[in-house]
């Protein structure tokens, strides 16, 4: 009886796997065909492509508006029509009201975040977090990116008088940390200057394994989801999760018993606690105030260290765009004798548009993604979304298509102008939009402009005079780039500052 059985297990996994793979045929969608077991991602596994590039190869495939796709034995639906994408977050949110990541709150308390919860969970939880990222929050956090702002200049000015080669991106990732660890985290680092800072060498650690497990934790939070329930697996390392813990604990504790108050998003968390408290509501845990924490890091750190990297990039093979912005940049500071404002900044118009472009380009998240939590029936179509399916949104497809953007590979900041408006807008979102668009949307443009801005107030940037980088950004991810170096470094003949020939 046992042989019979072992012999009858693989052929019941066999048609069990041609039952899942033939979802979209007999729901009567056009689809990609799939291969066992990768669904339509196995260049994905085989790590030559990343899951943004695997999207947009399976978008290009096709000319429907729907397309069913499999995230390994997920059945997925990409949507290719732009304005049927955006109804379907703003108009039609209450069909899509979810994610469909990964979370498990009592198992993996660093899972229910804001990004990954659902129902009124999520939508109680944005309520309260909402008041950190009004204007007037944005405005106290100016002088905080202005004193890294400082931080940075101050570092470039030392490598420029080196001359030595440096990663710009590096610098990039270094002022994004040192902006979190002190907006977010609440307490001040130094990756700038010290390689050696703890909280830069624990998440560059962390962020270089790509062990296998690691890669499950990856693919079971945002793919596959039954797959970490299955695994039992938590969806960050042990040791990253008691890094954070630490020093959130000691903040909230430190505060709290000295009575301390400090602008930045542990203090909300510090006051929403207390308020709970008093009104005899469930507080909010340590360890959701550390997972919504880490949210912001996870969210941040690389999409606005891409942003600064791709707008440095792009301004370095475009040097009239290059010339726009610095002369944007100089008329500013002489207008306002050197001060710098949350108004002043907020004059920087072309530089709002490079950063918008560089988006464009360059979108954070390629992908947006929603879960089906009312069954939908789509507009225009005899096609009926079932309540559970997967929902993709090729970001990065849409960015990229010329029909919404005219040529869209030239890097034109002018298209964003309200004067000479040419492009699509409901095919541009890059942080989402509708109820469920990026809550920091705004901090981070913030945060790339100042960025931005601090390089280009005492230096002026130009390519390398031997460039071994033709500018070419590699196809394995979007966001990864060849480059990104300062090669060398000029004093410059005007007052403003230095002259970096800039690989970027």
């Amino acid at each position: 009886m046992f042989v019979y059985t072992l012999a009858l297990f693989p052929i019941v996994i066999f048609l069990l796997l041609r039952y899942i793979y033939s979802h979209w045929e007999r729901y009567g969608l056009p689809h990609v065909k799939p291969e066992i077991p990768y669904g339509n991602l196995r260049t994905v596994v085989e790590k030559k492509e990343s899951f943004g590039i695997a999207i947009n190869n399976l978008y290009h495939r096709s000319s429907d508006r729907l397309l069913g796709v499999y995230l390994f034995f997920r059945p997925a639906i990409l949507i290719r029509d732009p304005q049927l994408a955006k109804r379907i977050m703003v108009n039609d949110f209450q069909h899509f009201h979810d994610r469909g990541v990964y979370c498990n709150e009592k198992g993996d308390p660093f899972s229910a975040n804001l990004f990954a919860l659902s129902g009124d969970r999520w939508k109680n939880l944005r309520a309260k977090l909402t008041p950190t990222f009004t204007s007037g929050q944005l405005r106290n956090m100016l002088p905080t990116l202005i004193d890294v702002g400082s931080k940075l200049n101050d570092r470039m000015n030392t490598l420029a008088d080196e001359k030595t080669v440096v990663d710009m991106r590096d610098i990039a990732s270094r002022f994004v940390l040192d902006t979190i660890a002190s907006v977010f985290f609440g307490f001040e680092a130094n990756c700038i200057h010290n390689s050696d800072d703890p909280f830069l060498k624990t998440l560059l650690q962390v962020n270089k394994r790509r062990s296998f497990v690691d890669n499950i934790r990856t693919s079971g939070v945002f793919i596959c989801p039954g797959l970490l329930k299955l695994t039992g697996l938590t969806s960050l390392p042990t040791e990253l999760i008691n890094f954070v813990m630490e020093i959130i604990t000691h903040q909230i504790d430190h505060r709290e018993k000295n009575q301390i108050s400090r602008k930045d998003f542990v203090q909300l968390l510090i006051d929403l606690r207390r308020d709970a408290s008093s009104q005899g509501e469930q507080a909010l845990s340590i360890e959701q105030c550390a997972a919504n924490v880490f949210l912001f890091y996870i969210a941040g750190s690389e999409t606005s260290t891409a942003a600064i990297s791709f707008t440095l990039h792009e301004l370095s093979h475009n040097p009239d765009a290059l010339a726009k912005l610095q002369q944007e940049i100089d008329e500013m500071m002489e207008r306002h004798n050197g001060e710098i404002t949350y108004e002043n900044i907020n004059e920087l118009k072309y530089l709002d548009l490079c950063v918008k472009e560089t988006l464009r380009k360059y979108p954070g998240l390629p992908i947006l993604n929603r879960e089906c939590t009312i069954e939908y029936a789509v507009p225009d179509s005899d096609v009926v979304i079932r309540k559970g399916t997967q929902v993709i949104i090729p970001l990065l497809s849409l960015s990229m298509n010329e029909k919404y953007f005219p040529n869209p590979e030239l890097y034109s900041p002018e298209r964003f102008d309200e004067a000479t408006k040419n492009y699509d807008p409901d095919a541009y979102y890059p942080f989402g939009v509708g109820p469920r668009n990026c809550i920091g949307n705004r901090s981070s443009s913030r945060c790339t402009g100042v960025q931005n801005w601090s390089c280009f107030i005492a230096f002026q940037v130009q390519l390398p005079r031997h460039n071994s980088c033709k500018g070419e950004v590699c196809s394995h991810q979007r966001r990864t780039y060849a480059g990104g170096r300062f090669t060398h470094a000029d004093r410059a003949q005007k007052v403003s500052g230095v002259t970096i020939d800039c690989d970027v």
